[in-house]
């Protein structure tokens, strides 16, 4: 998905067949843009849902089931903003025994009726579950259907309060259109597909789906997979028939359907099958849209190059222009933003990032949702590899400065840690330091060992159109590095610090006038970091360029010259997520709590400021549903913990009646942010 940023080494992509077309005087492009909170003004208007507290994500773990397809039949009604369908899900047992079923349905929905069997099932539908009885139990041996049927209104859904959205082109409400065409589309991501469609609503569980949807005339509707055909049910309807054939999530099934104009071409990437490329886009932006998206076979000639032939060979990949503030990846279906098409190609990273997800998140599908950062980082580092492919090494550069110390000066210390993001979205740490742990990883193993990887990785035929774990992705990137890397992913993934090194140099002189500098590099943070650092040796006869492999809180490295030296730069183009001397103590820091776990009604922060600051506090469940929040006012300077007569502020956190579980807590003040996580028992 993207939200709405120039290579380090030579050699890393060889150039790919075909020319490439890049636009005069180009700028650094922006980053797609990460999911952020949706515009006030784009929301649709609905029934009240409360807040993020009615979005819990569904439960994890298989359920003691497995689905194998979904066929839905739906009716989308643009003029009350309802949808009524039914939907038949084969699904075989995991183990004998199982007599019920557990499906994901919003309750703002009515499911209508359940057939199982040829008979009218029992069911109980609350809340978001919607539990079938299976008398006598399910099958393992064979699939079995259950035949869903429902209808309703689809609430605002998510973090992005979105799920299925009625909404006109230009307008943010029907209240106030100035293009009055209608537009529905999808956004599901990270869980809202059962906000509009009874299913097993996690990435674990991919089936194949067909989908019929009956839309009003003149609407064209783009789902996933190939058009089996169109007809017309009933005068002023439209029906589609559409088929995914490959394995596919229920956060990427998609439906987009206005009046769209449309146009095709054929591109042949050089690897696997030629893939055509479909584009619709409302009539008032064709002539942006033909500039915005025709940078995409480009695009798909260097991903092939970089990941392989696409991974679903025989079925097309579409854009479809939609009314949202971002755009998503569903599977051979992307969904652009109307934002998009400008027609000077100002978000064409947007076009690469979707789909570059094609391979890292719909084929490659991580398993759990804290491994989103398998999907968002890889996208986000593909955009970096495009911009180095068409501009060159130096915007490449520029452009990972941008999306990391430009856009973080923290460089992610006080984000939380990458394979535990809270929230899972929207949140930029996956994004952009997800595509800086690539980057790094890159400059550790080298450029060869880093493009075997990236193919490696995405071409796995055990991985291909399935789901995978950190623990693959790991797998692919030492066996292609030839060593183990837990020494460089460890501290990148699982903690939130940042290297910090200092060097101390000594230089040494002979008869004959040659030199030598000995450097010390050593790594003050904890833990230490396995960290390929460019140095570069400059002396009266010539300049040196290295790199030092650091491993260790204290090394050192010495070079030769034959001339005076007079310094060594280290990380003179700022390509490593790093600092270069120690910094002064943070603005806030807090310690805490304690004891963690925590027994209610225990639990205090400590809290140490280095001038006077005001400093509020929020505090959320683990869906990432704000519970509470409290302004602590103007508190006095403190001092750093350690420093002689320092008193924290001491802040009890109000656990009240929660319930035991993990929660997250939220310190800000002025140019700062931490997060911290406890866990309560009661």
């Amino acid at each position: 998905m993207k939200f709405f940023i120039r290579t380090l080494l030579s050699g890393l992509l060889v150039a790919v067949s075909g020319s490439l077309t890049v636009p005069a005087a180009h700028a650094v492009p922006e980053p797609s843009p990460c999911k952020c909170p949706l515009p006030a003004e784009w929301m649709t208007p609905g029934p009240p849902t409360g807040d993020k507290a009615d979005f819990p994500p569904p439960p994890a773990g298989d359920r003691g089931y497995d689905v194998l397809s979904y066929d839905l039949d739906i009716r989308l009604f643009p003029e009350t903003r309802e949808i009524s369908g039914t939907v038949a899900i084969g699904l075989s047992a995991l183990a004998p025994g199982l007599s019920g079923v557990r499906l994901d349905l919003v309750d703002q929905l009515t499911c209508d009726g359940i057939i199982f069997r040829g008979q009218d099932a029992v069911f109980v539908h609350q809340g978001d579950s919607l539990v079938i009885a299976c008398d006598p139990p399910l099958a393992t041996a064979a699939p079995e259907t259950l035949t869903v049927s429902w209808h309703g209104r689809p609430p605002p859904h998510g973090n992005f309060l979105s799920g299925l959205m009625f909404r006109y082109h230009d307008a943010g409400t029907p209240d106030d259109p100035t293009d009055d065409v209608p537009m529905i589309a999808n956004q599901n991501q990270p869980w809202s597909a059962h906000s509009w469609w009874p299913c097993k609503d996690h990435p674990a569980d991919k089936a194949q789906v067909s989908l019929r949807a009956t839309v009003p005339e003149p609407f064209t509707l783009i789902s996933n997979g190939e058009l089996l055909g169109e007809d017309a049910p009933e005068p002023g309807l439209r029906r589609f028939a559409w088929r995914e054939a490959y394995p596919i999530a229920t956060y990427l099934v998609s439906v987009a359907a206005t009046d769209y104009v449309s146009w095709s071409e054929e591109c042949d990437p050089g690897r696997g099958e030629p893939v055509r490329l479909d584009f619709h886009v409302y009539p008032h932006h064709q002539s942006a849209g033909e500039i915005d998206l025709a940078p995409t076979c480009d695009m798909l000639t260097l991903m092939t190059d970089l990941a392989g032939p696409y991974p679903f060979p025989g079925e097309k990949y579409a854009q479809s222009e939609i009314k949202w503030f971002g755009s998503m990846e569903h599977q051979t279906a992307t969904s652009m933003s109307q934002i998009v098409f400008t027609g000077d190609r100002y978000y064409e990273l947007v076009v690469i990032h979707e789909l570059a997800h094609q391979w890292f998140g719909d084929s490659l599908t991580p398993r759990v949702w804290s491994d989103i950062w398998l999907n968002e980082g890889f996208a986000r580092y593909c955009e970096a590899l495009w911009i180095e492919n068409t501009l060159g090494g130096e915007d490449y550069r520029d452009y990972m400065r941008l999306i990391g110390p430009e856009r973080h000066p923290d460089l992610f210390v006080n984000d939380g840690i990458l394979i535990d993001p809270d929230p899972i979205l929207p949140n930029a740490m996956i994004y952009d330091k997800g595509a800086w742990v690539l980057h790094m990883l890159r400059m550790w193993i080298g450029p060869d060992a880093f493009r075997e990887f990236l193919f490696a990785y995405a071409t796995d035929p055990e991985l291909v159109r399935g789901t995978v774990t950190l623990d693959d992705m790991i797998r692919h990137a030492e066996a292609a590095a030839g060593r183990d890397l837990s020494g460089f992913f460890d501290p990148w993934l699982t903690t939130s610090a940042v290297p910090v090194i200092t060097t101390e140099s000594v230089r040494r002189g002979s008869a004959h006038g040659d030199q030598e500098i000995t450097v010390t590099f050593t790594q003050l943070q904890d833990p230490v970091f396995s960290v390929a650092v460019p140095v570069t040796v400059h002396g009266e006869c010539q300049e040196l360029p290295g790199m030092v492999n650091l491993t260790k809180a204290s090394e050192t490295f010495t070079w030769s010259l034959p001339c005076r030296i007079d310094s060594v730069s280290v990380d003179p183009e700022g390509v490593v997520l790093m600092r270069t001397a120690p910094t002064p103590p943070p603005a806030l820091q807090v310690v805490g709590p304690w004891p963690n776990p925590v027994m209610a009604p225990e639990g205090e922060f400590m809290l140490y400021l280095m001038s006077d600051m005001e400093v509020t506090v929020k505090w959320y469940d683990a869906r990432g549903s704000l519970l509470g929040d409290s302004n602590l006012g103007q508190l006095s300077a403190t001092g750093a913990p350690g420093e002689p007569d320092t008193q924290p502020h001491l802040w009890p956190w109000p656990s009240g009646r929660l319930a035991a579980g993990v929660y997250w807590v939220e310190f800000n003040a002025p140019g700062a942010r931490l997060v911290r996580k406890l866990t309560l028992l009661r």
